[in-house]
């Protein structure tokens, strides 16, 4: 069974797959050698007309893969990257932390 998690080992791996899908990619801000993740950093990843920033390149691998799977067009709409549907999100949460009455 495959298992993976939100570490920095998979940081090249994000950073790899965006460049293999065409993005441009770039690093704003400055990095402190005590911390592993610095949050004063900002990873970005443009491609046509589309900008995306995120703290980390697990972030921004799953940015684009929004913006891929909804894939926008026209004009920028607010909320473009809203997808209709139940809300998961809350779901999940009242399942793992049911009230206690």
């Amino acid at each position: 069974m495959a298992y993976l998690a939100s570490h920095i080992n998979v940081h090249n791996t994000c950073l790899r797959t965006l460049r293999e899908r065409g993005y441009r990619l770039g690093i704003e801000g400055e990095l402190d050698e005590d911390v592993m993740y610095p949050a004063e950093l900002a990873w970005m990843a443009e491609q046509n007309n589309a900008t995306f920033v995120a703290y980390n390149p697990i972030e921004l691998l799953g940015l684009t893969a929004i913006y891929e799977s909804v894939n926008p067009v026209g004009e920028t709409q607010d909320y473009w990257w809203s997808v209709e549907g139940p809300n998961i999100r809350e779901e999940l949460l009242e399942a793992a932390l049911p009230d206690e009455e």
